[in-house]
């Protein structure tokens, strides 16, 4: 069942729970996610094996609060801030949340843009989690996010373009940041084979995704920068009063190997720093939502 929280500035936050185990998760979608993190009846969860009997969320192992992160579409809606959306906005907002309701978690836990706002919330919120765990993301976003993202929001503002045909485009470009040159080679002998992927996939997302949210949600990442207005890195991981786990990912196109390495660094340098380890695939930054075997061991590390 989704449930809501509206906080004072008119912004309304959709969230389920899911399981009864003694572990309590706060868990953050990445980019297009939602709260629908585990399989449900007629529902395929973005983290589903996760969930299931044995897994580190199972439903008597963990339970899990998943939110829909402001500018989504997924039941979270609201004014925008001035400027738009950035990853320290959608944490201000989980984060009055989590104070109107007094909740505390064993781990925060979060995947690409889900990892910047875990980290934003972290910072913002120093004594609600025991552990901070985030996958495929730095402290900050670079220029080789920022180009990704204007290639994609240049699709989205062209007034030619019907909605569904702009999202579509946008997610064929978005592909190619979330898979590898290895992998499309291990699968793809010629070049319609690929052509039809990234026509699929632009379909599934138009079926399902709103053109304002995608925009939105590219500048927030965009925006992503944990210094910003605070000082140097080790002294922001420092101030967070958990231990941060980082799972990087081989190959990732999206977030360059530099920024994990430089959020790895300063954790280590700051005190904070935990499980670190690397997925080894060809399958880039979609990995942590590919390789299930990889990712429940580093999760195991990071859950109590």
């Amino acid at each position: 069942m989704t449930q809501e929280f509206l906080s004072p500035e008119g912004v309304r936050t959709a969230f389920r729970v899911t399981g009864h185990g003694p572990a309590k998760v706060l868990l953050l979608h990445a980019l297009t996610g939602g709260p629908d993190a585990a399989d449900a009846p007629g529902v395929k969860g973005w983290w589903g094996p996760m969930f299931e009997p044995g897994a580190p969320l199972s439903a008597t192992a963990a339970a899990v609060w998943t939110p829909n992160l402001a500018g989504s579409c997924y039941g979270s809606q609201g004014p925008e801030p001035r400027g738009g959306w950035s990853t320290r906005h959608q944490a201000e907002v989980l984060a009055q949340w989590l104070r109107a309701e007094d909740l505390t978690f064993d781990a925060l836990l979060g995947g690409s843009l889900g990892g910047m706002v875990a980290l934003e919330l972290a910072v913002l919120e120093p004594g609600r989690f025991k552990a901070v765990g985030v996958i495929g993301c730095g402290g900050r976003a670079d220029a080789w996010l920022w180009g990704a993202s204007e290639a994609q929001r240049a699709i989205l503002a062209s007034p030619s373009l019907g909605d569904a045909e702009a999202i579509a485009l946008a997610r064929r470009v978005a592909m190619l940041t979330f898979r590898s040159p290895a992998g499309l080679a291990e699968r793809f002998a010629a070049p319609g084979e690929l052509r039809d992927w990234l026509a699929f996939h632009g379909k599934a997302l138009a079926a399902r995704f709103t053109r304002a949210a995608y925009a939105a949600l590219l500048d927030a990442m965009d925006a992503h920068d944990l210094t910003r207005g605070r000082g140097p890195l080790p002294e922001v991981l420092a101030s967070m009063g958990a231990t941060l786990h980082v799972l990087g990912l081989e190959g990732d196109m999206l977030f360059s190997k530099a920024c994990v390495d430089e959020l790895i660094e300063a954790a280590r340098e700051a005190g904070r720093l935990g499980e670190a380890r690397w997925v080894r695939s060809p399958h880039g930054h979609d990995a942590f939502l590919i390789e299930w075997d990889q990712v429940k061991a580093w999760l195991k590390e990071v859950l109590p």
